[in-house]
């Protein structure tokens, strides 16, 4: 059986893209909002969760996240 992880971002990897710190953080918020309340996944209402897939990134912003 193969397993396969999907890419994290952080605050951090958006700031790096040349993002604001604020505005990474804003990016961080929007992705675990959808996250929680639209595909349910409920460990995303952790406020102390500061990473989400990059896939979401993605999606709702249109931001090339992959190195």
């Amino acid at each position: 059986m193969e397993k396969s992880f999907e890419m994290m971002v952080s605050c951090k990897d958006l700031t790096e893209l040349g993002f604001k710190p604020y505005q990474a953080k804003q990016i961080i918020r929007e992705c675990k909002e959808y996250l929680a309340q639209v595909e349910g996944i409920a460990f995303y209402y952790n406020r102390q969760v500061s990473v989400v897939p990059a896939r979401v990134i993605e999606q709702l912003f249109n931001i090339q996240t992959k190195k």
